[in-house]
């Protein structure tokens, strides 16, 4: 074979290897995906039940995926994104007793059809910082909106954390994306949270 020959085999070589690595992280993305789907199922489910024997929705604390049991008996395990290992952000109507939750997550298929179906092309939620969303059905406007998920367009803001037993303002992480540390709250307050060690916000990291 002459060089140009070999040239021409490897360059075809290469370009269906190529193809073959595109389908298959298609594919990846689009199974990890549906496990995201059916996770916040499976959560939203298991919050409906919560909030049919407490008349309220459960506060962001009881829904993160580590230690994972704050929704037992509904859900065993409340399990984490498949990639981040982070608990599925959890947004609630800023009271003690909540009525109504959005859940966000970030789909790897940005082409997947329930990104626009939901309002979330350009993204959805605190900061626009994601493009899938679930909600009760009470929910008020906010999906597509940006802005701190309020619907009103402004800056992520509203979180707090307990410091030293004190609860105070913490900031938004865009890289997570999410509030800089767990546990959190959507209250000035941390719903009288602080005074317990336990509920110290450290790092999700």
């Amino acid at each position: 074979m002459t060089l140009v020959e070999i040239i021409v085999v490897v360059s075809i070589i290469t370009f269906l290897a190529v193809l073959i690595l595109v389908a298959f992280r298609s594919q990846l993305f689009k199974g990890t995906d549906a496990k995201r789907k059916s996770d916040i199922r499976r959560i939203q489910t298991a919050i409906e039940e919560y909030e049919k024997d407490h008349d309220c929705y459960p506060l962001p604390q009881v829904v993160v995926c580590s230690p994972g049991t704050g929704l037992v008996p509904y859900l065993s395990k409340i399990p984490c994104d498949p990639d981040t290992k982070a608990s599925y952000y959890y947004e609630h109507e800023g009271v003690a007793c909540p009525h109504w939750y959005r859940i966000y997550a970030n789909l790897a298929n940005v082409n997947d059809l329930d990104i626009g179906k939901l309002g979330c092309t350009n993204g959805c939620g605190p900061g626009s910082s994601y493009n899938y969303i679930a909600s009760s059905p009470n929910a008020p406007p906010g999906t597509g909106q940006g802005g701190d998920g309020d619907g009103d367009g402004g800056p992520p803001s509203g979180f707090y954390g307990c410091r030293s037993g004190i609860c105070v303002p913490i900031s938004w992480d865009p890289t997570r994306p999410g509030p800089e540390c767990d546990p959190n709250y959507q209250s000035t307050n941390c719903y009288n949270q602080c005074p317990n060690p336990g509920n110290e916000c450290t790092s999700w990291k």
